[in-house]
């Protein structure tokens, strides 16, 4: 389903335009704007495929849009709209970056036609990231852990979502690998049935290479992310070994530019394994003693294998409740910075995992949605773009305490 922006400041024309496309059931008209001021902050969180953008809009120059929108969302469509347009409007639309151009009044077989021409150099464009991805050799990876030392503060839920926006808005080749081994459950919440897991890789680990590993590999249609499945059954769990952990990894570095693992919460070899092996360690946490209480314990293991603040980096999970723990006693307690800041939001985050749709492409406006698509930005080394569109950014620390209580018992 290709996702379209409209941004026409005639409400005629927008209606038209919605109309010429809804014939076409694999096109869905996610928003119209009739003004441009809010338009690059929402193509992000409403995962645009293609914007369809009216020369003449209100705000900020149309041509300097098309450029900002060019250069943050490499692969996106854009087609600019414009009455009678001069051979200068076309040029300067063109060198901006847009993909077409739509005169005015509108014909629909012509709208529609403009339309699968820029979606197919859409789809262009992101195969030849991939291609250029896999061609690039290992050094163009990153690997990324999503860890906590406690359960059910919302691990498995910050590393698909995670995944998701990373393989939207990076237009580079993404896959997650879901090695809770025993009781694995990122394809419930991506909604994808697996053909084959992780377990099966192990009969063909002297012929696992890029193009093998594919065959192991389930598609989030939604995102264009990959995954590789948790085993089916707890028993194949042992099955998994150090070594294979360490194959699968080097395998998928040969092809995709960021590789994100949801890690169980207790530690064994193949966790460890996945953590020595990773650019970066998402530390999860949250605003409850005992989950404090283990990620100081996690910490201090840290460090003994020499991670450092580079490497590790401590967010936090319902960030706004109210449980008479601050995100500064947080800090204060373990002696360690805060990255990162997820709101509390129980109805979206449960519907989502009911309904096995990420909300971050299901309520892409939520605040929980905008904090894990700052960490992804923040991942890609993209933090500014972010802030370009959301300049507060979503979410902060809900209230700010002293600490003293909870550092003075974590002491005893």
């Amino acid at each position: 389903m290709a996702r379209i922006l409209i941004a026409d400041s005639q409400d005629e024309d927008r209606k038209l335009l919605v109309q010429a496309l809804s014939y076409e059931s694999h096109l869905e008209v996610v928003d119209t704007l009739e003004e441009g001021s809010e338009l690059v902050s929402l193509v992000g969180p409403l995962n645009v495929d293609l914007v369809i953008l009216d020369q003449e809009l209100p705000g900020p120059n149309p041509h300097d849009l098309v450029g900002r929108l060019r250069r943050q969302y490499r692969h996106i469509g854009i087609i600019i709209t414009g009455s009678a347009p001069a051979i200068g409007d076309l040029r300067a639309a063109m060198q901006a970056g847009a993909d077409d151009y739509l005169p005015k009044p509108f014909d629909p077989p012509a709208v529609s036609d403009s339309v699968e021409v820029v979606l197919r150099r859409v789809e262009d464009r992101r195969h030849e990231a991939i291609s250029a991805d896999a061609g690039s050799g290992p050094h163009a990876a990153k690997v990324i852990a999503v860890y906590s030392p406690q359960g059910g503060v919302g691990k498995s839920m910050l590393a698909c979502n995670l995944a998701v926006v990373l393989a939207r808005e990076s237009g580079r080749p993404t896959v997650l690998v879901d090695l809770n081994l025993q009781f694995g459950d990122a394809d419930l919440m991506l909604n994808v049935t697996p053909e084959r897991t992780i377990a099966a890789i192990i009969q063909r680990m002297n012929q696992l290479d890029g193009d093998l590993m594919e065959s192991f590999l389930t598609l989030h249609e939604a995102s264009g992310l990959k995954m590789l499945a948790a085993p089916a059954r707890p028993e194949y769990a042992d099955t998994i070994t150090v070594f294979v952990v360490e194959k699968v990894l080097q395998v998928l570095r040969e092809r995709y530019t960021y590789i994100i693992i949801d890690t169980p919460s207790f530690l064994q070899d193949t966790t460890l394994t996945a953590l020595d092996h990773s650019d970066e360690i998402v530390l999860l946490t949250a605003l409850d003693l005992l989950a404090l209480h283990n990620t100081k314990t996690a910490l201090a293991m840290m460090q003994k294998l020499r991670y450092g603040t580079d490497k590790v980096k401590l967010v936090l999970n319902r960030s706004n409740a109210d449980v008479g723990i601050s995100p500064d006693d947080v800090e204060h307690t373990l002696e360690y910075e805060i990255s990162a800041y997820i709101p509390s939001d129980g109805r979206v985050a449960v519907t989502s995992v009911n309904e096995g749709e990420p909300f971050v492409l299901s309520q892409p406006k939520t605040q929980i949605a905008q904090a894990i698509r700052r960490i992804a930005y923040q991942v890609m080394g993209r933090e500014d773009d972010y802030l370009d569109e959301v300049p507060e950014g979503p979410v902060g620390p809900a209230h700010r305490g002293g600490g003293g209580f909870l550092r003075d018992m974590f002491r005893r």
